[in-house]
């Protein structure tokens, strides 16, 4: 595992190890951010989402940026920092921030219902610039893959102590208008985040 990352942090290098460039700068708890334009697929899926119930593709993003991060509402640390955290990017970006896209991917379908999903959601902001996304399985699973994103979770909702046997990579992604990711934010997934540094790099992405 690299130097400066958590335990979950670190998990996401196991699916995707070559995104941090050698020598890459640290910030407090990991990388700042990565620039991985052109290293990994465009944005992909179709789940439901979670504030209105319908099933949505990454089509029906198109034409604004979107920072897409999985997670689980039960999570006490890294989740609701990483959502806190991106509201204050909106807030930082203005006008420009009412185009971004924070969608937070569930993986914990058993207990995330897309109900709780909107709940949880609106803590941090009104739809539609945040909201979850709730799918089976499968879904799930393809989607973590298309990212290299790791997790383990429970397979239902009354399991005991689930969340000590959920755990996930904290990678926040960000994509740009047309659906192509250009950013690990890693900062936003920390405790002292640089949001002006990220606000610098999604702002460009409003008209990419």
């Amino acid at each position: 595992m690299m130097k400066g990352l958590t335990r979950r942090q670190g998990l996401v290098l196991a699916g995707a190890a070559t995104l941090w460039p050698a020598g890459f700068a640290l910030a407090d708890d990991g990388p700042a951010y990565a620039d991985i334009t052109g290293q990994l697929p465009d944005l992909r899926f179709e789940m439901t989402l979670a504030s209105t119930g319908a099933v949505v593709t990454a089509a029906d993003f198109a034409g604004h940026p979107v920072i897409l991060y999985f997670g689980f509402t039960r999570c006490t640390d890294t989740c609701p920092l990483t959502m806190e955290n991106a509201a204050r990017l909106v807030r930082k970006m203005g006008a420009d921030g009412q185009q971004l896209r924070v969608l937070f991917v569930t993986i914990d379908p058993a207990y995330d219902t897309p109900m709780v999903l909107k709940k949880y959601m609106a803590n941090f902001g009104a739809a539609p610039v945040f909201d979850g996304l709730h799918g089976t399985s499968t879904q799930l699973a393809a989607l973590a893959k298309r990212y290299g994103v790791e997790y383990t979770a429970v397979t239902s909702a009354d399991a005991p102590d689930p969340v000590a046997d959920i755990t996930h990579s904290d990678a926040v992604y960000g994509f740009g208008v047309s659906g192509k990711a250009h950013y690990i934010l890693g900062t936003l997934a920390q405790g002292k985040a640089d949001i002006d540094l990220v606000a610098g790099l999604i702002k460009p992405l409003v008209k990419v």
